[in-house]
């Protein structure tokens, strides 16, 4: 809900200041080597898949990691509460080494989609703990400060991350591109572990908040649309349809049923994997659109892929709660429309093409600046616990990157097997990510209705 329209602005200094001030500067570190990750594997992965001849688990490289993100995920509470943060954080690096290293070395495409899993299982494991973690720490009028400041630590790599990558890719190696961030992430969890003992923590073996048999059916049902979109056949077809379908549904049950008690937080979570699905399946397809159907370069797919981080982390700077109109609903709005600027670039083809993509991502991620702080927010002022909470927002993000990863790279693979062009394959894609784009402005329009803890 919006704050007292009379309250003093939240200062940066009031949320860095003491023990807990330290832990979120060493969390911001960790967001920012995380992004720089994130960004050279967006920015390169075709180029791995057109080198490795691996366009056929194209999509499931994209739903890899949060695919098995969402596998430990799904059992990160009682293990929350089980296991002291720093030894969760050791067994999170081993398992993030582990798997950068078969990615950087591996030899089919297979082995790049093994290390995204194992680097995926230990981001889950690691997920639910930053965000509980801030819930905890930092009361309602300080949260929206404290995801603006994540935005912020977007800023660079969104500016640097995706032309260096785009260089280190072309000079040297693609491989180059995926292990240097590694050093980045090591770094910061050796932050992590001497600045951990500021979060509360005691053990606690009652029963989970959330239940772990809907979360394993999401990442069942991912699962097997990822191994359809791969297919050729009939039979692939119907598994990737039903795999959407079945994900979507048990995504909405796990959200609902981890809310138990407060349908308006519910609704803020739905709103809030509806707008994750759009924003994070039009962006995986960036470098795809720009390389494979307007026929650019990667330097030039990685301008499309700044433009969307750039947006959100200007935008997202200066969280407004309490604005008229709502900042949700207009960011909202705002990622629907761009999908407008995307089909058209498609259209137009050659350089005015390229310009309008470029443009469709950068609205894009403004949209995300306006709304993504106050959704991430706003879920702990429904009554759950903190860690409960953001379990929950942990997986709705991770489960909604995965679907919509999905169903715009796994719709893409199936359309390419079947004979479809670059350009007609992403044309049907970002329809359907609009339809996602147009439920969320629906749905941020009704997060408040009937609002009862």
């Amino acid at each position: 809900m919006p704050g007292p329209p009379n309250a003093a602005p939240v200062r940066f200094a009031d949320v860095m200041h003491g023990a807990r001030g330290r832990f979120l500067i060493a969390l911001l570190i960790a967001e920012f080597a995380a992004a720089m990750q994130g960004i050279a594997h967006s920015t390169v992965l075709p180029v791995v898949a057109r080198d490795l001849d691996g366009f056929a688990l194209f999509g499931a490289a994209l739903a890899a990691g949060p695919l098995a993100a969402l596998l430990m995920l799904s059992f990160a509470a009682p293990v929350l509460h089980r296991v002291r943060p720093l030894n969760m954080l050791l067994i999170a690096t081993a398992l993030y080494v582990l798997g950068a290293s078969m990615a950087v070395f591996a030899t089919t495409m297979a082995w790049v989609l093994a290390g995204i899993v194992v680097r995926g299982l230990a981001a889950g494991l690691f997920g639910g703990f930053g965000l509980g973690a801030i819930g905890t720490l930092f009361d309602e009028r300080e949260r929206p400060r404290v995801f603006g400041l994540f935005a912020m630590i977007w800023l660079l790599p969104s500016v640097l991350g995706p032309p260096l990558n785009a260089v280190v890719t072309e000079w040297m190696d693609w491989r180059w591109a995926l292990a240097w961030p590694a050093i980045l992430v090591l770094m910061a969890r050796l932050l992590m572990g001497a600045t951990i003992a500021a979060v509360p923590w005691r053990p606690d073996r009652g029963r989970p908040p959330v239940s772990a048999g809907v979360g394993v059916a999401v990442t069942g049902c991912l699962a097997l649309g990822s191994v359809g979109s791969a297919g050729a056949g009939g039979w692939a077809l119907a598994a990737y349809l039903a795999g959407v379908v079945g994900a979507a549904v048990a995504i909405g049950a796990f959200l609902v049923r981890g809310m138990r008690g407060s349908r308006a937080g519910a609704r803020v979570l739905l709103t809030f994997a509806l707008l994750c699905a759009a924003f994070f399946g039009s962006y995986e397809l960036l470098s795809l659109t720009i390389i494979e159907a307007l026929g650019s370069t990667v330097l030039v797919a990685s301008v499309a892929v700044t433009g969307g981080l750039l947006g959100w982390s200007i935008v997202g700077l200066r969280p407004h709660s309490d604005a008229r109109p709502d900042r949700v609903v207009v960011g909202a709005a705002l990622v629907c429309a761009s999908f407008g600027l995307l089909i058209g670039g498609l259209g137009l083809g050659g350089p005015q093409g390229i310009g309008c993509v470029i443009g469709g991502s950068t609205v894009c991620g403004i949209g995300m600046g306006f709304a993504y702080p106050l959704l991430s927010s706003e879920p702990f002022e429904h009554g759950a616990a903190a860690s409960t909470v953001g379990t929950l927002i942990a997986f709705a993000e991770i489960a909604a990157t995965a679907w919509g990863s999905l169903l715009a790279g796994g719709g893409y693979s199936a359309l390419h097997a079947r004979g479809w062009s670059p350009t007609d394959s992403l044309v049907v894609v970002f329809i359907a990510l609009a339809s996602l784009g147009c439920a969320t402005v629906v749905s941020a329009r009704r997060r408040h209705v009937g609002n009862r803890p």
